[in-house]
């Protein structure tokens, strides 16, 4: 066996798992939207957190909205700033003005703790810094 040989299979390795991960978030995604339809906001939740760590997306936003009215969730004002944030980033038109009516709750401190967070979950996400349109 040759190196290129095993190159080869390392690359489509990667490829597979790639895809198996992507798989899994857009499962979990889908998970989410049939638990909430059911009403069970507390699978919905932990679906849509699962899909959002996978970066799907579309799930940034449902998980901010979570966040922001307390479903399946305790309220959290600044998780849901952070997951607007990521819609927004991510194209969600929406998410700038939920993203900012999060904010509104918030006093100075906890408003630059929230943009702080935010961008470190930018960072995990690989997303860039301005929306994606």
């Amino acid at each position: 066996m040759n190196i290129k040989f095993f190159r080869n299979v390392l690359i489509q390795l990667t490829a597979v798992t790639g895809l198996l991960l992507s798989q899994a978030g857009f499962a979990d995604y889908i998970a989410g939207e049939e638990a909430n339809r059911r009403g069970d906001r507390d699978t919905a939740f932990k679906e849509f957190y699962n899909a959002a760590e996978n970066k799907d997306a579309r799930a940034y936003g449902k998980l901010g909205s979570m966040y922001l009215y307390g479903l399946g969730t305790p309220k959290d004002y600044r998780q849901a700033y952070i997951w607007f944030h990521m819609a927004y980033l991510s194209g969600d038109r929406e998410g700038e003005r939920f993203r900012d009516a999060a904010s509104s709750t918030m006093d100075r401190k906890e408003y630059l703790e929230a943009v702080e967070a935010a961008e470190q979950q930018r960072l995990k996400l690989g997303l860039g810094k301005t929306p994606e349109h």
